[in-house]
């Protein structure tokens, strides 16, 4: 059985936990620019539709009125059209 060289296993160990540590580094860099460029991205969209509201009358749009619809006059009771 051939012997273990226990230097040579020290620094195979010490040279894949430095590879290891310099992918975690470049990770962690590229995640934070990410985070960074859509942090840009999101509150440059959220500055431009913060504005006040602007109603337009485009069909398709929702008008919200002034006021609230008023009760209709009427007995209330509904026929469903059998007779």
């Amino acid at each position: 059985m051939p012997q273990h060289d226990i230097r040579a296993a020290a620094h195979e160990r010490d040279t894949g936990m430095a590879k290891i540590t310099a992918l975690t580094w470049r990770a962690g860099a590229a995640g934070l620019a990410v985070a960074g460029l859509l942090t840009v991205a999101l509150s440059h969209h959220a500055e431009a539709s913060s504005g006040a509201p602007v109603h337009r009358n485009d069909p398709g749009t929702i008008l919200i009125p002034a006021q609230p619809p008023q009760p209709a006059a009427g007995s209330g009771r509904v026929t469903s059209g059998a007779s």
